[in-house]
């Protein structure tokens, strides 16, 4: 396995899990590591849409069909799994707001609309998917990236906006929440990632695929000389080095292993503290490193499980779109 966008996809994912599920993680890189799913997002639906979609009603219709696809068949399943764990180890004295504050059951009308509909503006008390409001924050963003897409002005108004926004809130530990997970902040990094699609030819000159990867790696660590690091200048430096290694990483051809790593960067995401959740009667709320490892594993099974018995039936529903230039096969082929 090389580096590709696979096998980034696939870090990025483990990064958030051992940082949820073991206590001894360092701290700062798993916030990193959402971010950078988020620039790594505005690239891709940016190259999708101005070389397979388009950005006119038909393009449009599939585009959003087809991320429909992407994103809902394997929430859904999380989202009963989620359910069905949290009423199964609840109801045997297991309070798993411990394991993850927000892996509760919704507990009115509203709550139930935010989660079965990831609509990111309505207010949710429980997620059943304890790792889902990135996600419903990433769909959001997604009705917005045809138009990052159709215009450069457009995505470079909305980076200046966004860092605007970061930046009105003060990079303070006190403002962290609230930039981290507030709307208006993160297209921050949705918009630095359709400007890396848009100027892709002219920021090849800085492409780096091993040093960028471990810039970003090393940055990672400097929590362990600056504990206030990653909760103040930290994030919004993190989106930088994203865009780094996904500009390096774009044109880099992966192996068939390094696809089936970033086909299960999803569903390891979406997963991990449900699967982790069921090993708690055992190892306890801890969070000890064995119990991450057992964790771990078995959500890579069950990811893989989900990817051959859900996500490759239904992605056989999806529209074609346009055909895409040779040049971007391999990333469109990746986010479509």
């Amino acid at each position: 396995m090389g580096l590709s966008l696979g096998t980034w996809r696939f870090f990025l994912a483990f990064l958030v899990a051992i940082s949820h599920l073991w206590a001894g993680m360092i701290h700062g890189p798993a916030a990193y590591a959402v971010w950078a799913f988020f620039v790594l997002s505005g690239y891709l639906m940016t190259l999708v849409l101005t070389t397979k979609y388009g950005t006119e009603a038909k393009g449009l219709r599939e585009y959003a069909f087809n991320r429909l696809l992407r994103i809902y068949p394997l929430y859904g399943v999380a989202f009963v799994l989620g359910l069905i764990t949290l009423g199964v180890l609840q109801s045997d004295g297991f309070d798993l707001s411990k394991l993850n504050p927000e892996f509760r059951f919704p507990v009115d009308a509203i709550d139930w609309a935010a989660n079965l509909s990831m609509a990111a503006f309505l207010p949710y008390k429980g997620l059943p998917v304890p790792v889902a409001s990135a996600l419903f924050s990433e769909v959001a963003a997604y009705m917005l990236m045809p138009l990052f897409a159709r215009s450069k002005s457009a995505a470079i108004l909305a980076a200046v906006i966004t860092f605007a926004a970061n930046w009105q809130l003060g990079f303070s530990m006190a403002s962290f929440v609230q930039r981290y997970t507030g709307f208006a902040t993160i297209l921050f990094p949705f918009a630095v990632g359709s400007l890396c699609c848009h100027y892709n030819k002219e920021l090849r000159s800085i492409v780096a695929p091993a040093l960028s990867f471990l810039v970003w790696c090393v940055f990672g660590t400097y929590w362990l000389f600056d504990q206030y690091w990653p909760w103040t200048y930290g994030l919004p430096m993190s989106v930088l080095l994203s865009a780094w290694v996904t500009i390096s990483l774009a044109g880099v051809k992966g192996k068939q292993i390094d696809g089936w790593a970033g086909d299960l960067s999803y569903p390891i995401y979406l997963f991990h503290t449900t699967v982790a959740a069921w090993f708690v009667p055992w190892f306890g709320f801890g969070r000890s490193l064995t119990f991450f490892a057992v964790a771990f594993a078995s959500t890579l099974l069950v990811s893989w499980a989900l990817i051959i018995l859900v996500d490759r039936p239904v992605q056989r529903l999806k529209l074609t779109g346009r055909l895409a230039p040779a040049t971007a096969k391999s990333a469109v082929s990746a986010a479509a």
